[in-house]
Formats: C-alpha cells, structure tokens, sequence
C-alpha cells in the first residue's frame, strides 16, 4: 500500500510539474532583460478557437529567433530547406514525423530536426500543444515548403 501511494505522489509531483511550470524565459540585450513565464505568454497570445496554430515571436536577430507556438490539431508535412529547428514540448503530447519515424512527444521532450527533413506534428491530447521552438538562422516564415507525407 505504501508503495502504491508512493508511485501515485511520484506521478502527480510530475504532471503537475510539467503543467504547471512558471517556465519562465529570459533574454537580454541593450534594452535590458526581458522575463516572463512561457504559461503567461500563452494566456496574452492564446490561441483562437477556429485557429489551428497560432505562432507568437518572441525574439530574433540574425542567427536564430524563438517561438511560442500552439497546435489544436496537426501541421502540414513540410520541410525548411535553409533553417534547423530546435522543439521543447512545453505542454501537451502528440506524434512528431520526422523523416520516416513517429516519435512521441510530450511535456519537456525536445527535437532537433536539420534543415531539409520532412516533419509534421500531430497533437493526440484534447488541449492545445505548446511548443518552444528555435530557428537557425533566423526565421521569417518563408521557409516552408509543404510536401506530401512520406510512407
């Protein structure tokens, strides 16, 4: 019995670690420090409810720009001929294709996907997925080429 209550305090300790985590994030630069918890950022920028993905900025400058961006349901198969993308599960679990494998995400997992390989993800929870995501170099949107899914 004791072991029981002692797995089931391990697992709630964890989720509720990984959901609600301040998170928080940090960049500085000639204007000073810029701090604010990933969760925050999320609830001035949420996602609407016709909306599939909603991407908000962060910061950028010539070698890299970061991401919040959340998913209802799936990307689109595509591939980023010139940018490396770096992914960190911030809430939420799903399926990332990546080339030909199907990795299970969830909360704080993350992804390194080189420039020029097919990736889509699918989310398989009922909320919104919340990924951090890192673009290398940086990022306008361009970059995208969609493409049909690979077996």
């Amino acid at each position: 019995m004791i072991r029981k209550n002692y797995v089931l305090l391990i697992f709630i300790s964890l989720f509720f670690a990984c959901t609600h985590s301040k998170g928080m994030i940090y960049s500085g630069d000639e204007n000073g420090l810029f701090q604010k918890g990933w969760m925050e950022i999320v609830k001035e920028n949420p996602i609407g409810k016709d909306e599939n993905i909603k991407v908000t900025p962060l910061f950028k400058n010539e070698n890299g720009s970061h991401f919040i961006i959340q998913i209802r349901d799936r990307e689109k198969p595509h591939i980023h001929e010139t940018h490396d993308l770096t992914v960190v599960v911030k809430r939420g679990k799903g399926v990332l294709h990546i080339g030909k494998d199907e990795l299970p995400m969830k909360c704080e997992d993350i992804a390194f996907i080189p420039k020029g390989v097919f990736h889509y993800f699918v989310n398989t929870g009922s909320e919104p997925a919340v990924a951090y995501a890192i673009f290398n170099p940086s990022y306008d949107g361009k970059d995208m080429k969609y493409v049909e899914e690979r077996q």
